[in-house]
């Protein structure tokens, strides 16, 4: 006797319905895993400003004084002297600061170049060529290399773009006529001038108390326009928000120009690119000032704010809608106003 058999199988409504559900969940996930994942870059991200500010902390053991925030008209900037207290000595020792008679050509090159030639003459640039990625934030998305054109018409080929600021300041809103508003500022990391024995800070200095003084904080570098104008030769007084560590060609300069590409200020708001594109284009503020403004802004990809090293060794969240007053003076190490909370 012959079975019936009945042979069982998804009919097509089912498995439109199964794929259905698969696709309800996965947009149901989705969010979840992408919080998750920022979580991690955000904490990886304070870890490196911890580390940061503890490098920061042993060099003043070292010295008795925190490292100046940019050299001027020699260009070496804060993160360079920090190498040593990173576990980065080779690099350190690699580089020469100061003009010298060994014909080093400092941080950039007269043309642009296929290959960076082996003498020792390039050995800051193949410094500022490589990759420390204590120096940038995992949620910044930020390439390994990008072209530099500076404003003193030299050429970085694979410059490496950078997430943290020294604070210069939390009174400065622009880097432009007069870089002198950045040297010798009221900030821990201000510019310093190499012949003019102008003195960094030190922690008697710092009278407002180290938990009340902004050290270091994100800056979010504009990948974007310098992948644009990155082979343009950028203006003294800068036209994009470009930030970059250890030396740089600009600063080196007679008169040093984008002091910005290292340093910030408290003396404009967190997110200041962002700010901006909300406003109807007739609030605006003009075009000069406000890119002036945002290349000295704090900002990050984290969503409402962004992290800084206060000179204890802390990392704080601040939130973009800080009262402008308060995020001032947390940039103004003497200002004699001590915040019990922000």
């Amino acid at each position: 006797m012959e079975e019936n058999r009945q042979r069982k199988a998804f009919t097509l409504v089912e498995l439109l319905v199964v794929i259905a559900i698969i696709g309800v969940l996965v947009a149901l996930l989705l969010p979840a895993v992408q919080s998750a994942r920022e979580s991690a870059r955000r904490m990886q991200c304070t870890n490196n400003l911890k580390q940061i500010g503890l490098a920061i902390a042993n060099y003043e053991v070292t010295n008795q004084h925190y490292p100046p925030g940019a050299v001027m008209f020699e260009g070496s900037m804060w993160s360079a002297f920090l190498l040593p207290f990173l576990e980065e000595t080779a690099a350190k020792d690699v580089m020469v600061f100061g003009e010298n008679s060994s014909g080093n050509w400092q941080w950039a090159f007269p043309s642009p170049y296929a290959e960076l030639p082996s003498g020792d003459q390039f050995r800051n640039i193949r410094i500022i060529e490589t990759v420390f990625e204590t120096f940038r934030c995992p949620s910044a998305g930020l390439p390994a290399h990008q072209l530099d054109h500076t404003a003193d018409g030299w050429w970085v080929m694979s410059r490496v773009p950078a997430s943290y600021l020294g604070c210069v300041s939390g009174i400065a809103n622009r880097q432009h006529p007069s870089m002198q508003t950045l040297r010798k500022a009221d900030g821990v990391l201000y510019g310093v001038h190499k012949d003019q024995n102008d003195q960094p800070v030190q922690i008697k200095s710092i009278t407002d108390g180290m938990s009340n003084t902004i050290l270091v904080g994100e800056a979010a570098h504009d990948v974007f326009t310098q992948d644009e104008r990155g082979d343009q030769q950028e203006p003294q007084q800068g036209n994009r928000k470009d930030h970059w560590y250890i030396g740089s060609d600009d600063i080196d300069t007679s008169p040093a120009m984008d002091l910005s590409e290292g340093l910030g200020s408290t003396g404009v708001a967190i997110n200041l690119h962002k700010v901006i594109q909300r406003l109807a284009p007739g609030e605006r503020p003009p075009l000069g000032f406000h890119t002036e403004a945002m290349q000295l802004s704090f900002s990050s990809e984290h969503s409402g704010g962004c992290q800084v090293a206060l000179c204890d060794g802390s990392v704080r969240f601040i939130s973009e809608t800080i009262d402008a007053a308060t995020w001032s003076n947390l940039g103004n190490r003497e200002d004699g106003l001590r915040l019990s909370e922000f």
